[in-house]
């Protein structure tokens, strides 16, 4: 694998905050074309590699494993739940989802649907019943 200097610079600045255009730009790519050097630099193999090989080497570094980010969310949710206040129980239910997200369990997924106006007007009242039957539950 054999990254340029600007390359390299890509990747350290990519591994900031994993903005591409962003690090383009911080790499010394040009700012109007940063969106389009990121997207070309993202695609590269070798590229992609020395990202996955940074990201694995600060993983080790910091000890972040799925099973520890796991157990971490897990006490936050059980500690939020035990509180029984709603700003609680919504750090609670977030953990969670991360810990489905990140052990594979829930994968986010966006889909397009056209509806007709009547369609879209039964849709909405039955999300409002959902949304009513789970307040009187909670």
């Amino acid at each position: 694998m054999s990254l340029t200097p600007r390359q390299q610079r890509f990747v350290e600045e990519y591994l900031v905050d994993l903005n591409g255009t962003q690090a383009a730009i911080r790499a010394g790519y040009s700012a109007k074309t940063a969106k389009q050097q990121a997207s070309r630099l993202l695609t590269n193999v070798d590229v992609q590699t020395a990202i996955k090989d940074r990201q694995e080497v600060r993983s080790e570094r910091l000890d972040i494993t799925v099973d520890s980010i796991t157990k971490q969310l897990l006490s936050i949710a059980k500690e939020a739940k035990s509180q029984k206040i709603p700003a609680a129980l919504s750090v609670a239910r977030q953990s969670l989802m991360d810990v489905a997200k990140l052990n594979g369990l829930v994968v986010d997924k966006v889909e397009t649907i056209t509806r007709s106006p009547e369609e879209r007007s039964t849709r909405l009242a039955e999300l409002r019943a959902e949304r009513d039957r789970l307040t009187r539950t909670h």
